[in-house]
């Protein structure tokens, strides 16, 4: 079982390689560097959906991200929650005149229904791993993939929103390709639902749903 996106998902050319999406670390306020992770997602994949240049500049990638800080004027010290980042991408999609329609999905079977479903008709979707308020020293482990397919950790998370771009099976594990800092990673979809279950809940840790409308 595989999923994955039709086109090549969004990059910006950088001094070395060309990155895999975007990167709070290059904006420009100290408030969207600290929490602007869900600035980049909804960024990437609002570009995603119209189409068009899939690789861009820095300079052209800073500039739009210049325009979508407008559609989220809320400057919480925590960043964005789920149910802001839904609307502020339905402006983003209204603004754009693009034919989707984005809410914060809750539940685990929403989330394991959509997440496929909207990789199958070409549709990024923003996955969130949430604060963990009570847990905040928990973070869910991320994976590179080398050249002979093993997935080795190399990274961690929490508190965070990355960009799905693929669903795949290796045997018995699920893995979901991810953008997130400008690069790819794998997530352990069985860890993920674990650390939401143990550490966290639905309400945080969830996938922002973008389904297709009639014009």
């Amino acid at each position: 079982m595989k999923h994955q996106l039709k086109k090549p998902y969004i990059a910006v050319r950088t001094e070395g390689a060309d990155s895999y999406g975007g990167n709070q670390a290059w904006l420009s306020t100290k408030w969207q560097r600290d929490v602007g992770c869900g600035l980049v997602a909804a960024q990437d994949i609002v570009s995603y959906l119209k189409g068009g240049e899939q690789v861009v500049s820095m300079e052209k990638y800073l500039e739009d991200m210049e325009q979508t800080v407008k559609f989220f004027p809320i400057k919480s010290p925590m960043g964005l929650n789920g149910f802001m980042l839904a609307w502020g991408v339905n402006r983003m999609l209204k603004k754009s005149e693009l034919p989707f329609r984005a809410r914060w999905s809750v539940g685990r079977k929403r989330f394991l229904k959509r997440l496929p479903e909207m990789l199958k008709d070409d549709i990024p979707a923003l996955l969130s791993v949430g604060p963990g308020f009570f847990h905040r020293k928990e973070r869910l482990p991320l994976y590179h993939k080398d050249a002979s397919g093993a997935f080795t950790r190399a990274n961690s998370m929490r508190d965070h929103y990355v960009t799905v771009t693929g669903w795949e099976q290796v045997e018995d594990v699920k893995w979901l390709h991810i953008s997130s800092w400008g690069e790819p990673f794998y997530v352990n979809l069985e860890e993920y639902l674990e650390h939401v279950k143990k550490y966290d809940n639905f309400l945080f840790s969830s996938i922002l749903y973008i389904r297709r409308i009639e014009k």
